[in-house]
């Protein structure tokens, strides 16, 4: 009956992913935060995005608050992403069990740009004046390993955008859970993220005048422009992960997610990860139904610290399409 129930559920994820393929584009571009669809660890970015069962640590924070429930050290979470246009997306993280409470965790992520030049209709190429704009979310996370097979995690998160003088927030919350089904190695994820509060800019430059007939006798009134509110991008992701011996030395992990965003639809990733002795890892992976991205490759390197922990040293390469590429690199430390 348990080898049924979790093959029943496989091969829904897999219908899922394949019905990835056919759906349609809804609702695109109604989302605001965009920024945190963004990956951060490179490990998953080597993986092809999928992270619901395989995050780690306090990498985990960032994708399914449930991957730090069975942890016994602290674990710093550190990353870099050069993202398209000279945009960089920077993550810092933190986690540790804490008797009687779980396991707790907080992180921030940053996103910064170099500054732009203004333009107006009257001077299109530019008025000299310039201006800058970044995104960054922190987040505060507990999970909980409520079985030897269940646990259970939420993060309750801020989030703030800027550009030049107008600027959003908004409150966020992420839960998460992963289940060890008990047969070998197969784990079933799941992760809602984003479920919170719309958001809406706001700031001085909405403040201007109105000339509401031309008439140099009159005088102007001053007004205040509204903006248009969005919703954060909502997702729901199930994920599956599953290792094959290889040998004494080597394992073949695949996994694979189907997920739905707010303003995406159905999308799905899946990768795999060659490991030997625990210690080298090489990876590639695939998205389906993105814009541009595709196919990703990465590897990675765990080495222990004497008298101190191990260190996780990952790098991913993803190819972009019409945007090129993106380099990510994350360090894992557990002590």
């Amino acid at each position: 009956m348990k080898k049924f129930l979790i093959l029943s559920v496989v091969i829904s994820i897999l219908c899922f992913a394949g019905q990835v393929w056919a759906a349609e584009f809804d609702n695109l571009g109604t989302s605001g935060a965009q920024f945190l669809k963004l990956d951060v660890d490179a490990r998953v970015v080597g993986l092809g995005g999928a992270n619901a069962a395989v995050t780690r640590g306090a990498m985990a924070l960032y994708y399914n608050p449930a991957g730090i429930a069975n942890m016994d050290e602290n674990s710093l979470a550190i990353s870099y992403t050069d993202w398209i246009a000279d945009i960089k997306y920077n993550y810092l993280a933190y986690a540790r069990p804490l008797s009687g409470f779980g396991n707790i965790g907080v992180y921030v992520a940053v996103l910064t740009m170099d500054d732009m030049e203004r333009t107006t209709l009257e001077e299109p190429e530019g008025t000299g004046e310039m201006f800058g704009a970044n995104s960054w979310v922190v987040g505060i996370s507990n999970a909980h390993q409520l079985t030897d097979r269940f646990s259970f995690g939420i993060t309750a998160k801020y989030i703030r955008e800027k550009i030049s003088e107008l600027s959003s927030s908004s409150i966020a919350f992420d839960v998460g859970s992963i289940y060890y089904t008990g047969f070998r190695t197969l784990r079933i994820a799941m992760s809602t993220r984003n479920f919170g509060t719309d958001t809406q800019f706001d700031g001085t430059e909405l403040e201007t005048t109105y000339d509401h007939d031309n008439d140099p006798r009159t005088t102007e009134v001053e007004i205040r422009m509204n903006t248009q509110s969005h919703p954060l991008p909502l997702s729901f992701r199930l994920g599956v992960a599953y290792d094959f011996e290889l040998g004494e030395e080597s394992k073949l992990m695949a996994t694979m997610d189907g997920y739905n965003t707010r303003d995406r639809g159905q999308q799905g990733s899946m990768g795999f990860e060659y490991g030997w002795r625990d210690q080298l890892f090489l990876r590639v992976g695939y998205k389906m139904r993105a814009d541009e991205e595709g196919i990703a490759v990465g590897g990675g390197y765990d080495f222990e610290i004497p008298g101190f922990g191990t260190m996780g040293i990952n790098y991913a390469w993803a190819d972009l399409g019409r945007l090129e590429n993106a380099h990510r690199f994350s360090l894992l430390l557990n002590f």
